[in-house]
């Protein structure tokens, strides 16, 4: 067993007695460097690929929407080399890296990107990379983050980052295979769960589609509905467009400058609280002098509340049903149900219908995804009994529970994995364990 000692740094903790601690400025085969203050251009493969921010996924490989070019003029002063680490610097993303290589083609980089270029000579750059996935390494930037108060890390802050290194470039070699192989083999059971809930979610659409559009029923008489995505319902049923089965309403945001309009007692929704098919409560919450000053409604429980402008609506459509007395901001729209309509069915009817939403109703413009309320009002719905509607809702709450909870069990899985797979990369590149 290897004799260890305190490397000095409080995210690092022991090393092996043989390695060093070095700064990254001194790991660095040139200074740090800032990339091009340019606006890119459509993408052309005959041109450099301009890296952004944004176009690194949150597995750190290149997202392949809406991929730009830099004019060569301007991209020859940035282009990236084999072994290159990109580092995010402001904003969201900052301290998220990015390892490049030659995989990707010839690339640049833009300028809310910092590029560290190591020298061979001491450090092998994937061992470094990899020191950056790790949980400590997220303990450093969050230290950066409450110093600065703000979310930026500049390249003089990248310059004192601590890595613990071998001597030996022999066995910083090593310890990349290693890692490289167990990630991989981590990563290919993370891909096949993932794959397994994307179809699971499938599924559970398609079932909620069938019921919602067809019914229970299987002998009953057909009739064509109208409309091309639905196309034919049983003969009973009607079709209403959703203004007809309740009354719209949107919300706004109380001053955030008036102390007094929050952490109150009444749940005021935003975008970030509709990831649940039913809203118990909510993040924010504001006063009733808020509610007063400012006349906002507060809706019932039954309350239909779904999101119309959103970063989050370019793939789905974001809908709940309040359980609660709530509030709602500008970005959401409210729909106070009437009686010919059971809120949970036409909770499952717009699940059934996300793509068809997205795809007829989404308007992307220059900065933000948004829904065009006047038209979606005008929305068709299928709309059965309402003793057919509570029969559905209870044959699809039966249907999706076995689906869901399988999707939860996954979803578990997926999260252990990613946390053994970090603890591993931090033991192996701290020399916790000896490969």
């Amino acid at each position: 067993m290897r004799t260890m000692k305190d490397s000095g740094i409080k995210w690092i903790g022991q090393i092996p007695e043989s390695w060093g601690v070095w700064r990254m400025k001194h790991l660095a085969q040139s200074p740090l460097q800032y990339g091009a203050n340019a606006t890119g251009i459509e993408f052309d493969p005959d041109l450099s690929r301009y890296i952004r921010i944004t176009d690194i996924t949150p597995d750190r490989k290149l997202s392949n929407d809406g991929k730009q070019s830099l004019p060569e003029t301007i991209a020859k002063d940035y282009f990236l080399e084999n072994g290159d680490i990109l580092f995010a610097r402001s904003g969201a993303t900052s301290g998220k890296s990015f390892f490049y290589d030659d995989s990707y083609g010839k690339c640049c980089f833009a300028g809310y990107l910092i590029r560290f270029r190591a020298d061979g000579r001491k450090a092998n750059s994937r061992f470094l990379y990899y020191y950056t996935l790790t949980r400590a390494y997220e303990l450093w930037t969050q230290e950066i983050f409450i110093q600065a108060t703000i979310q930026n890390i500049s390249a003089e802050k990248y310059d004192n980052l601590v890595f613990a290194i071998p001597s030996s470039l022999d066995e910083q070699k090593r310890i990349v295979e290693y890692l490289d192989s167990k990630c991989s083999e981590i990563d290919t059971l993370i891909a096949a769960k993932e794959k397994t809930n994307t179809l699971l979610r499938e599924r559970r659409q398609s079932i909620i589609y069938e019921a919602v559009t067809k019914g229970l029923d299987s002998t009953a008489p057909m009739k064509d509905s109208g409309v091309e995505w639905i196309g034919e319902v049983p003969e009973t049923w009607e079709i209403a467009s959703l203004k007809r089965l309740g009354t719209p309403a949107t919300g706004s945001t109380p001053s955030k400058d008036n102390p007094s309009y929050w952490d109150g007692a009444i749940p005021w929704v935003s975008s970030k609280d509709m990831k649940t098919d039913y809203i118990l409560d909510s993040e924010d919450h504001i006063t009733q002098e808020a509610v007063n000053d400012n006349g906002l409604t507060l809706f019932d429980p039954g309350t239909l509340i779904f999101c119309v402008r959103s970063g989050i609506l370019r793939h789905t459509f974001p809908v709940t049903v309040a359980t609660v007395p709530v509030t709602i901001n500008q970005d959401l729209r409210a729909l106070r149900l009437n009686n010919k309509i059971n809120p949970s069915f036409l909770l499952y009817y717009m699940r059934g219908m996300n793509d068809i939403i997205v795809t007829l109703y989404q308007k992307i413009g220059a900065t933000v995804e948004s829904i065009e309320m006047d038209w979606f009002l005008y929305f068709p719905v299928v709309l059965p009994s309402i003793r057919e509607q509570n029969d559905i809702v209870s044959a699809l709450d039966n249907q999706c529970a076995s689906l869901d909870q399988t999707i939860r069990q996954n979803e578990t899985t997926i999260s252990q994995l990613k946390e053994y797979r970090q603890s591993l990369i931090f033991e192996a590149v701290t020399g916790k364990i000896e490969v």
